[in-house]
């Protein structure tokens, strides 16, 4: 198949602003390499890793010198500024969250045939805890399909240098990879893709708090707890619900007080739980409670325009939570959602979160507490990936 012309150019413009983002990228992490540097001229492959932020795609590019297209959340198409980057320099292929696509696969296979390489980052969405998430279910048949080496570029510190809930990243962070060939096309042939979701799972996994234990990396980051309530619903002293936020760099319950301290190695101090993937872990075990409470909270609320790719904004609203529904309200109108009636639900960057209801998008901005909504989708729906 012919490459359009808008293909070409992005590419030539690519080569141009490549030196030019990873120098704006320095100025926040350091990335250190190891493993194999994929040439200009190697056969097409498919390209993997865990997801740790915005970064990403920029970070294992560092080790891949050949053309690609990656895969992104369509949602993430709304940001005008990265939604341009995204579209007209990366040429990325946007893909509904959680749904079939079939606009998205074509474009993904009419690519493959003009010899591109494609990326993808199997869990969808970057952990909010520091540790690798589900992956879709889809990805095994995606690259059986595909027929095509696979390139894993595993990613370890990145989440600790840069929490995804933070209001503040360190600064001069470490981001280190690993590129290595993880699977052959002739291996492929004999595997499932049930089999190959296996060993994608195994190879892409990772804890960055396991990671930082071995490493004791010193993080310089200001306020290293302010941001904290976008992952903690549960406060694991006093049972409260949405009662936890940060101030500087200690963890703070407004029933009652301080709960722990994170310090410059990004561990938690005078907790039960040193790290957040233990403790995340400790506060779903009580989402029930979570589900069965009451509280409060504002958003943005947004209807999104997926042939624009763009937001609608349709007000600030305030939510109250009860009975597993979320009441929306302010001077001018008024929604409810049924948390049961949630599908595809998407952390979408820090303080955003999308959802489909009744056959539209919608998205939340403005938000400070959208993991508790996803948390309890979760539980209450099941898994969007399957």
């Amino acid at each position: 198949m012919k490459i359009p012309f808008k293909d070409k150019f992005a590419d030539a413009a690519i080569v141009v602003a490549r030196p030019i983002v990873n120098l704006l990228m320095a100025r926040e992490i350091k990335v250190i390499t190891k493993g194999e540097i994929i040439p200009k001229d190697r056969e097409q492959f498919i390209m993997i890793s865990n997801h740790f932020n915005t970064w990403d795609a920029f970070v294992v590019m560092k080790t891949i010198k050949s053309k690609i297209r990656f895969l992104a959340t369509a949602i993430g198409f709304l940001d005008p500024g990265k939604g341009f980057g995204m579209k007209f320099l990366a040429r990325a292929i946007p893909k509904r969250v959680g749904k079939p696509d079939y606009i998205a696969m074509k474009s993904l296979y009419d690519y493959l045939e003009m010899g591109y390489s494609i990326g993808f980052f199997p869990e969808g969405d970057n952990t909010f805890y520091g540790e690798t998430l589900e992956i879709f279910k889809s990805s095994g048949k995606l690259i059986k399909k595909a027929g095509l080496d696979v390139i894993l570029v595993k990613q370890q510190g990145g989440y600790i240098s840069q929490p995804r809930w933070a209001d503040y990243f360190a600064k001069n962070g470490e981001v280190h990879t690993e590129t290595l060939t993880l699977l052959k096309k002739e291996e492929i042939k004999e595997l499932t893709p049930i089999k190959i979701n296996k060993i994608i799972e195994t190879a892409i996994y990772n804890n960055d708090y396991d990671f930082q234990r071995e490493k004791m990396i010193k993080f310089n980051r200001k306020a290293r707890a302010e941001g904290i309530e976008r992952l903690v619903y549960y406060c694991n002293n006093c049972g409260g619900v949405l009662t936890v936020f940060g101030s500087g760099d200690d963890i703070v319950c407004s029933k009652c007080g301080k709960i722990g301290h994170i310090n410059e190695y990004e561990f938690i101090e005078g907790n039960k739980f040193d790290n957040l993937v233990d403790y995340n872990e400790f506060q779903y075990k009580k989402i029930e409670e979570v589900i069965a409470s009451e509280f409060v909270m504002s958003v943005t609320l947004n209807l999104v325009n997926h042939y624009r790719m763009k937001n609608v904004k349709l007000g600030k609203y305030k939510v109250r939570y009860k009975d597993k529904k979320l009441h929306l309200s302010n001077n001018i109108s008024s929604f409810i959602f049924d948390l049961e009636k949630i599908k595809f639900p998407v952390n979408t960057m820090r303080g955003s979160f999308s959802f489909d209801y009744e056959e539209e998008t919608y998205n939340f901005t403005d938000i400070r507490h959208q993991f508790v909504i996803f948390e309890m989708c979760r539980y209450l729906n099941g898994s969007y990936k399957s």
